[in-house]
């Protein structure tokens, strides 16, 4: 009774065994390659998703494969620029298997699997990079940059992966550095470009500057010349209208000259002033409330002798001693 539980349970677990290796499972996200007895063609490819069944044991075998997108990066390369460059580059491609066609069946026979792809599409990748030395460095970075250029020239030398059942989808340039020294000789050569783009600018405004300076000095003088001009001629006429009057007044000298005192007199009270002088002195004396004789009916002033002392005009009435005396208009 024994032997027959025994044996039962062997069949069963048997029959187990033989059903476990004649299916697998191929999931949304992969594809899969069966090859009986070694041997593969077209029908060998499983692309629908879920269980299948096989030829136990050694008979058939199956790898699957994943075929969603994967990315590969470069390590940082060195390279030199058509203009003689050394910079520092990261890459990085997307790729994938095909699954159209015989696709598959390609990347089996050129690949184990995925991850042993890795490094040998890396290699050709590296390769494909080296494009960029046939660029100048400024044509890889700023407003006039052919970065893309360059990337969908690497995505086309990628092409070749294909008849190894690689899709590559899509190639960048992460990372454009340069070297230390490098880094160092462009910001020195950028330094000295600004400073001649700063040098010529400056030139330029002292040429401006001299410029407007002349143009503002031969303006000015224009107008020095026809105000010295314009002011000569009225000089010139109010010198001729003097000269009458001057023929006038040079006929009653003494009252020419009482107008004369006059008008310094309000020219110096003008304003509100409080003045402390002697009255002996022109025109001053005018201030003098005592009326001269009807002989000589003009003010005049003390005349002074060498010795210090005063001597009267001939006019009786004139003042002869200091007197002080306070004004406001």
């Amino acid at each position: 009774m024994k032997k027959l539980v025994a044996i039962v349970v062997g069949l069963i677990i048997l029959a187990v065994l033989i059903l476990f290796s004649m299916t697998y499972s191929v999931s949304y996200h992969e594809v899969g390659i069966r090859s009986r007895f070694g041997k593969i063609d077209q029908s060998s490819i499983i692309s629908e998703p879920g269980l299948h069944f096989r030829l136990p044991f050694f008979a058939d075998s199956v790898q699957t494969f994943d075929t969603r997108t994967q990315l590969l990066k470069s390590p940082m390369d060195n390279l030199q620029t058509k203009d003689g460059q050394q910079i520092v580059v990261e890459a990085f491609m997307l790729w994938k298997i095909q699954t159209d066609g015989d696709g598959p069946l390609k990347f089996y026979e050129s690949y184990a699997s995925v991850r042993e792809a890795f490094p040998t599409l890396e290699s050709k990748f590296r390769d494909a990079i080296s494009v960029l030395s046939q660029y100048r460095f400024n044509e890889l970075l700023g407003p006039d940059s052919k970065l893309q250029e360059a990337e969908a020239e690497i995505l086309s030398r990628m092409q070749s992966v294909k008849s190894e059942g690689v899709d590559p989808i899509f190639t960048g340039v992460s990372r454009v550095l340069l070297k230390e020294k490098t880094s160092q000789a462009v910001i020195r050569r950028m330094k000295a470009r600004r400073d001649t783009l700063a040098e010529n600018e400056r030139a330029r405004g002292v040429a401006e500057a001299q410029r407007v300076t002349s143009e503002a000095k031969t303006t000015a003088d224009k107008v020095l010349a026809f105000a010295s001009q314009r002011a000569q001629e009225i000089r010139t006429r109010g010198e001729e209208q003097a000269a009458k009057y001057l023929q006038q007044m040079s006929q009653d000298e003494d009252l020419a000259i009482f107008l004369i005192w006059l008008d310094a007199l309000e020219q110096a009270l003008a304003e509100n002033t409080t003045v402390i002088l002697e009255t002996d002195f022109a025109p001053w004396h005018l201030m003098n409330i005592q009326a001269p004789d009807a002989e000589n009916p003009i003010p005049q002033p003390v005349e002074r002798l060498d010795g210090g002392g005063a001597k009267a005009p001939d006019a009786p009435g004139s003042n002869q001693t200091a007197r002080s005396g306070a004004v406001s208009p």
